[in-house]
């Protein structure tokens, strides 16, 4: 078969099918256009969702009269002049295609007007093709207007979505071009009215006029630098959450672009916070130098790829981990007057030892396995005053130990844990789970097994970075079969892995031997374990650790349907209170919520 040069209108359409997928397309190369040219203002109005009409009105540059039909022509371009160009760009587009795609599938007029020119030019096409061209009165910048899309490749319609549907491609388009924007006004309009509108006076009033004043509240402000990567924008708070990750926006040198890295590194701060399928809200502003990055990697550059991704994630990371743990810490104790309260008191009380640790999986049966007495029927005009449950063990060992150190009297340690007690009223417990307190007009309800799982993460955790967590060789060494593209994986991952306890070593060319694993991994399936290590996964790889730490936690801790004694219910307290109060079990339950005076007479209408 004789090979033959295509004709332009044919790969023009070829070349449209990769830049322009649907209206969003459209508007995405329109805007960015202008955002090039320097506008500060770019209107967009849709007809029919954008399949009838799309219309970007900014007030950019403008176009000269004869770069005109130069701008619709394939590779024209004003944003480089060499190859070299290309390992520094600093303008959102530079390919000289999106323009004769779009008109190669259209109908298409374009208004512009310099600063320098007396009068505006317009130019129409169709199918690319230039049907008239003029003078126009207007104000500096630039109108292009986009009719019929698709009308001369109607197979392309058949796979747009409904009007509704191409609608909410356009509106996710623009949110994404108003956050790498803050400083440009935008307005979206479609026949039905305003959409958006940001008046360009920074990420936070945008951030507040797209998406909500709620989760502007629940965000937290980023400004890290690390490696010559700087990270600013907000992160959510950990107790904050949505149901999918369209909240989660990340512009990379002036473009919204998605990267794995970054991704995992969002994924890997939050993991010990929130629940599967919950997914934290982050706006991301990353400046990186133009010649470590590639943006020519997707034809909608809706992707990017790092020179060092390790780097970028590093950078990610520790800018919102960093802001998260702050905010954390500056959470901890809930109460305006609370810390210096507490801080008076839990200093003296003593340690708890392993041995005395009434939360560890040997012992916590002091919990699960009391002997339950049933309530005598009382009248509620009566105080009852018969003891439920004799002493607890741990009670007696912070008596012994008062008495021991710091030579107590019997007296002298009663007062102390009636001191200690006295930070907040232990109101009770209702259906064997939930532990109801009282402090300073405010009202607790703490899940007893998220508090207790929290604080046995923690308590392993620390173990696990202080390198306590033991290291069992396998009994069997499993052999680990892999492919060549499996063994690369394996092979730069066996020094980090042994870091953590997971022995790897080659066994032939195409296996290997797991020789030991953490403690913490001994009862985990190996197939499982090895699916893991061959996942590939960007994160951190301690991941894993983490995640069967947050299990033992779980498993050792106190269980629903556990009735506590007001002893037992403050020793847990005292213990959680020390520990700052943590709001989330490792999974990212809530471990407790908190109702003020005002919230409950609210409530219950004794307040409007």
């Amino acid at each position: 078969m004789k090979i033959i040069k295509l004709d332009s209108s044919v790969y023009n359409k070829i070349s449209a099918g990769e830049v322009v997928e649907r209206p969003s397309s459209v508007v995405k190369e329109l805007v960015e256009n202008a955002i090039d040219a320097g506008a500060t203002a770019v209107e967009i109005s849709l007809v029919n969702a954008g399949l009838d009409e799309i219309k970007v009105l900014d007030n950019g540059s403008g176009i000269d009269e004869e770069d005109l039909k130069t701008a619709f022509l394939p590779h024209a371009t004003s944003k480089i002049r060499s190859a070299e160009d290309l390992n520094e760009i600093n303008t959102l587009g530079f390919r000289g295609e999106a323009l004769p795609s779009i008109a190669s599938v259209s109908m298409v007029e374009m208004r512009s007007k310099t600063q320098a020119s007396e009068m505006g030019h317009f130019l129409k096409l169709r199918a690319g093709s230039v049907t008239e061209e003029g003078v126009t009165a207007m104000n500096r910048g630039t109108e292009i207007t986009v009719s019929n899309l698709f009308f001369n490749t109607p197979a392309r319609l058949k796979f747009l979505k409904t009007p509704s549907g191409e609608l909410s491609e356009v509106k996710a388009c623009v949110m994404k071009l108003i956050f790498a924007n803050p400083r440009v006004a935008f307005r979206l309009s479609d026949e039905k009215g305003l959409i958006y509108s940001s008046d360009g006076k920074g990420l936070g009033e945008a951030i507040k006029g797209i998406f909500s004043e709620d989760i502007w509240q629940n965000l937290l402000p980023l400004d890290f630098e690390k490696s010559g990567i700087h990270v600013t924008g907000y992160a959510s708070r950990s107790t904050f959450f949505k149901m999918n990750r369209t909240y989660q926006i990340s512009v990379i040198n002036g473009r919204v672009s998605e990267n794995q890295s970054i991704t995992s590194a969002i994924s890997t701060v939050y993991q010990q916070y929130l629940m599967k399928r919950n997914y934290p809200v982050t706006v991301l502003n990353i400046t990186i130098a133009p010649s470590e990055l590639d943006v020519n990697v997707h034809p909608t550059k809706a992707e990017v790829r790092f020179s060092d991704g390790n780097k970028v994630f590093s950078a990610v990371y520790h800018a919102i981990k960093n802001a998260v743990e702050k905010d954390i810490e500056e959470r901890k104790i809930l109460f305006d007057t609370l810390q210096d309260d507490a801080e008076q008191v839990v200093e003296r009380i003593p340690p708890i030892t392993a041995e005395q640790d009434s939360f560890t999986a040997s012992n916590h049966l002091i919990f699960d396995s009391a002997p339950r007495k049933e309530i005598p029927s009382f009248d509620f005009f009566t105080s009852h005053t018969e003891e439920m449950h004799e002493e607890s063990e741990i009670t007696r060992s912070v008596k012994e130990h008062l008495k021991k150190k710091y030579s107590f009297s019997e007296s002298e340690v009663q007062q102390e844990m009636q001191e200690t007690a006295s930070l907040y009223r232990v109101i009770g417990q209702v259906f064997g789970t939930y532990l109801l307190l009282e402090y300073n007009e405010k009202f607790i309800i703490v899940d007893q097994h998220a508090a207790v799982e929290r604080l046995r993460y923690d308590k392993l955790l620390a173990a696990y970075e202080k390198g306590a967590i033991s290291v069992q060789p396998l009994l069997i060494p499993h052999v680990l079969e892999v492919t060549p593209s499996e063994y690369a994986i394996v092979e730069n991952k066996i020094d980090a892995l042994r870091s953590l306890g997971i022995e790897l070593v080659p066994f032939g060319a195409d296996s290997f031997k797991l020789q030991s694993v953490p403690d913490i991994l001994s009862d985990m399936d190996v197939s499982a374990l090895i699916k893991y290590i061959l996942s590939d996964r960007a994160e951190s790889e301690d991941t894993i650790i983490r995640e069967r730490l947050a299990y033992a936690a779980c498993r050792s801790s106190i269980k629903g349907n556990t009735y506590l004694t007001d002893d037992q219910i403050a020793e847990l307290m005292n213990v959680y209170f020390k520990q700052g109060l943590p709001v989330q079990c490792p999974h990212g339950r809530p471990a407790y919520y908190v109702y003020t005076k005002r919230d409950l007479e609210k409530l219950f209408k004794r307040i409007v």
